[in-house]
Parts: C-alpha cells; structure tokens; sequence
C-alpha cells in the first residue's frame, strides 16, 4: 500500500443533505434610490472645470455602485454645432474628455488621477473590460474598441466597398466585386453615428474612474467632492474636419442614497457611537507623458530614456505606450504606434522582466511573450470563461505593454519609488514620439468614525 493511499481529505457535506440549513435573505434597505449631484459651475458648455459634492452628509451613501452622466454635443472651434456628416467624433471613451480627476472624502484628497484620459479612457478600457462587457456596458461609456487608424473620412465608410472589376478578369459588367475597406474603424465609425449632430450622453461606473469607489462600502458624515478637468482638443477629438470641441451640456453624478432597515440603522449607530475604524485598500492609476524628438525631425531610428519618481505607494503595474507626438486636432492618431525594438522598465534599479524586451519588431518571441504579460496582467492567460476585448492583431495595434511589479525586495517598502524606462526603435521609428506610463499603485485609506463626526487619514 503506498502512503497516498492515507491521503487525509476535508470532507464538505453536499448542500443538498443539509435538511436543516437557513434560507439567506439580503434584504437590509427599505430605500435605495439613486439621486443626481450636479456640477456647482452649471451652463458652461465649454468650461474646463466641474466640481460635483455631495451636499446631504447624514445621508447613508454607496459610491460603489455611483454613476457619472455625461452629456455633450460635437460643436466647432467657434462653438458652433456642426449639423452633422462632418467627420469628428470623440476618442475611444468619454473618459478621454478629462485630464484630471480629484476625489476628495472627509477634506482630504484620497486619489488623484492624472492623464485621466490615457490612464482610464484608452489603457483601463482596452485591458479591463471583457469581450462581453465591451459589447454591451461599456457602450454606454461611449467606448468602442478602434479597429484602425484615423486620418480621412475613409474611416467610417462601409467595412466592405464595391469596386470595378478589370477588363482582363473577363466578368461580366455588371458583376460586384467586393472588397475590404483597410481604413475601415468601427470604433469611430460607431461613436460617429452616436455624435453626428445630435446630443449624446455616457455613462460611466464611478468606480471606473476612482479605485476608492472600488470598496463596496456604505459612507456617512463625509463630504464627498469630485473635481474633473478637461483634457486638451488632441486627446480627446478625432477630427478631419479642422478644430473642434465637445459643448459639455451637462456633468452629474448618481449616487444612491440608503434608507436601512431599523436593525441594520441600530447597528451601524451603535457601531459608531463605540467608535468604527473603516480601512480601504484600492488600486490607484496615474499617467506621466513626455515627447521625445529625432535631431533634424527625420524619422529613423531613436533612443528614449524617462524617469519617474513616484511617492512611498507601493508600485503593483506599469503600462507603457508610444504614440505619434506630432499628432493634432485636425489630424488626430487613434491607434498607438507599433515601432518599439527594445523596451527596458525599471523599478527603484530592478528590471521587470528581469529578462527585458530585447525584439519587439514584427512576430518576434519577445512580441508574442509581451503580449502573454498583457494577458497575465487580468488572469486571462488561462481563463477560458471570460476574455480580453484584444486579440493578438488587435493588441499590435494598440501595444499596450504591461510590467507586473508586485513581487518586491523588502527593502522596497515604504520607500519612495522611481522608475525608469529605456526603448529604442529602428529605422522606420516616428520622428517624435510621445510616450506614457501609466502607473498603477496601492493606495490605503482610513476613516474613523466617532458620534456624528469622522475622521479620514490617508497614505
């Protein structure tokens, strides 16, 4: 007999043998209706800053399950609305409207998101959301994944056109031939149709744009002030049409408001009055850019070196992209740029991967490897039920690359964090490139509640 056969197993008892087991009710509210926080500066279509607060503080609040409504309408550079066709929309998701985003609970500033519009309106979405998500939800947040480029109206012509057969193909004259469109972009194709003169409105989850409001965790005696900043007309307008503006009609936030039932109101007041201490720990993501140039403006190859220095957060992700940095209003780049050869990040002096990116051009080993990281960054390496919206083609076209930081020495804790990134390309690489690093963070939050007052302490 061999000593596996003396296994020792944990035995757990079917559900369907315990006779005896409770029914689970979750029924814990007599209210819970969500009721809209509009902007302190209303009718500034083409303002630059909101400010959302939450004015009732005894209320008790969820912004976990928070919504922010957005409302625009496409307009020219003079503020005048365009009648439609003109070929403008907005970039890959509404949050591409913000540079900014600030939340602030009980007087302090609890997360602060910067380059808003790289870090949750084209990195988050394009490695976040699943295929299901980004054909449902998610267009309601005015997200629809680009498939190409952005340069003439050929973007949002039909997928497939007709074209004339030549003389020598011995076809008959009034046979089709159809053809694939190569400049054909459903993303901007679809949030064309959603903006093309007319009024159109996003919702986004709250928690998609604060890890904060990721802690599904009722809130009471705080204020609660977000503070959004517009982003500039390149980051968040595809036009060919020249310059053009988003008219803001309208930013708001829904936030659900809870009447508990007299047991659950009991416990938390008593909890309070013995004094609670409520810990929250949540992922933060911030975006630092900055454009380099080729001597002489001649595109060709290059060497790149940036260096961040971060706070005493723990450092968990570092996404990196390349785009155009030439690129303007009236000739907007949606898709990021496929030229990187080597690409080296560093954290506090330790590679990640401690075996860099050596050959990133074309189908290399080091591609397909960087694309298996990108996977990994979710789970979804061997996740068969959910799935990235990002294919492997779909993904050298938006060549995000992610570095996976979570595993430190010791010696790291604590301590200021500084990054840095190294990347060359090869002959055909951009005469001016705009790089961003997005860089996702623990973030720790406490809040003490005493009486009918609370206290908020932040890392």
């Amino acid at each position: 007999m061999s000593s596996l056969d003396n296994m020792q197993f944990n035995n757990v008892l079917p559900s369907e043998y315990k006779l005896e087991e409770m029914p689970i009710s979750m029924d814990a509210a007599t209210e819970y209706e969500w009721h809209e926080i509009q902007s302190d500066n209303l009718n500034q279509p083409q303002g630059n800053n909101w400010r959302l607060q939450l004015k009732n503080l005894n209320v008790l609040v969820n912004p976990a399950k928070a919504y922010l409504e957005v409302r625009g309408r496409m307009t020219s550079d003079a503020d005048v609305a365009l009648v439609g066709n003109e070929n403008v929309t907005i970039q890959n998701h509404i949050l591409s409207l913000f540079n900014r985003a600030t939340l602030r609970v009980g007087g302090q500033i609890v997360e602060t998101v910067n380059e808003c519009h790289v870090a949750k309106g084209l990195v988050q979405p394009l490695l976040h959301y699943s295929q299901d998500y980004a054909s449902s939800a998610a267009t309601n947040e005015m997200f629809y994944k680009d498939t190409g480029d952005f340069t003439v109206a050929a973007t949002r012509t039909p997928k497939y056109l007709h074209d004339a057969f030549n003389a020598a193909d011995n076809v008959a004259a009034n046979a089709l031939n159809v053809v694939e469109n190569p400049a054909y972009n459903d993303g901007f194709a679809k949030r064309y149709l959603r903006t093309n003169g007319k009024n159109f409105t996003a919702w986004v989850p709250l928690s998609a744009i604060f890890g904060f409001c990721t802690v599904n965790r009722v809130l009471t005696n705080n204020t609660f002030i977000v503070e959004l900043t517009r982003s500039n007309q390149r980051d968040h307008i595809l036009s060919s049409i020249g310059l053009a503006k988003v008219a803001v009609g309208k930013v708001s936030i829904w936030m659900p408001n809870i009447l508990p039932r007299s047991v659950v109101d009991l416990s938390l007041k008593s909890a309070f009055a013995d004094g609670l201490t409520s810990d929250y720990v949540y992922p933060q993501m911030q975006a630092y850019s900055f454009t380099a140039n080729n001597a002489g403006g001649g595109v060709g190859a290059s060497s790149d070196s940036l260096r961040i220095a971060t706070s005493s957060e723990k450092v968990l992700y570092c996404f990196v992209i390349l785009r155009n940095g030439a690129r303007t209003v009236a000739n907007s780049v949606a898709a990021t740029s496929d030229t990187i050869s080597t690409l080296e990040l560093r954290l506090n002096g330790r590679a990640y991967p401690q075996q860099n990116y050596i050959s990133l051009e074309g189908d290399s080993d080091d591609k397909a490897r960087a694309y298996s990281d990108a996977l990994r960054y979710m789970s979804k390496g061997y996740d068969y039920s959910s799935g990235t919206p990002l294919s492997y083609d779909e993904w050298k076209r938006s060549t995000i690359y992610a570095f996976d930081m979570t595993s430190q020495p010791e010696s790291f804790a604590g301590a200021p964090a500084t990054i840095e990134l190294k990347a060359t390309s090869g002959g055909a690489g951009l005469a001016s490139r705009e790089w961003s690093v997005c860089v996702m963070t623990e973030k720790r939050c406490q809040i003490s509640y005493t009486g009918q007052s609370s206290v908020v302490l932040v890392n």
